[in-house]
C-alpha cells in the first residue's frame, strides 16, 4: 500500500509538473491526445483528461517511457473534495462512537493534538485539512 501512494504521488506530481494549461475538449478522457510521434523526435506528447485539461507528457515519454495510449484517465484536478477544518467529537457528543462499534481509522498526534479519522470517510476524501494547535496540516489518506 506504501509503495502504491508513492507511486500514485509519483505520478501526480510528474503530470503536474508537466501541465500545458492548455483545454481541448475531451469530454469522455478516451483521446490520448498525442500530438508527438516515436520516429518523430522533437515532438511533443499529450493527454486530456475527461474534464478537457490537457497535459504535455513528453518528459515522461521520452525519459521514462510513459506510454500515452495506455494512461488510465483520471477524473482531472479538483474533483476529490477536501474536508477543511475536519470537526472532532469528544467521549459523550452526540455522534460519537459508542465502545462496541467497530470501524477502522487513521490516527495520528501531533503537538499533543491527537486525531482520529474514518476510513470509510477518507476514502471518499483523501484529505484532510486539520490545524493540531498552531500547525497546519494536510492529513492523507
Amino acid at each position: 500500500m506504501k509503495y502504491t501512494l508513492i507511486l500514485l504521488f509519483a505520478v501526480v506530481g510528474l503530470l503536474n509538473n508537466g501541465c500545458s494549461g492548455d483545454s481541448q475538449a475531451s469530454p469522455t478522457g478516451t483521446s490520448t491526445g498525442q500530438q508527438g510521434d516515436a520516429s518523430n523526435p522533437g515532438g511533443t506528447f499529450s493527454i486530456t483528461d475527461r474534464t478537457g485539461k490537457t497535459w504535455d507528457v513528453t518528459h515522461a515519454f521520452e525519459e521514462y517511457r510513459f506510454v500515452p495510449q495506455s494512461f488510465q484517465y483520471g477524473l482531472g484536478p479538483f474533483a476529490i473534495t477536501p474536508i477543511n477544518d475536519p470537526q472532532m467529537l469528544s467521549p459523550g457528543d452526540s455522534g460519537y462512537p459508542l465502545d462496541t462499534d467497530s470501524f477502522a481509522i487513521l490516527g495520528t498526534t501531533l503537538n499533543d493534538f491527537t486525531r482520529a479519522y474514518p476510513i470509510r470517510v477518507m476514502s471518499r476524501h483523501e484529505v484532510a485539512n486539520e490545524r493540531f494547535g498552531e500547525a497546519h496540516v494536510a492529513v492523507a489518506f
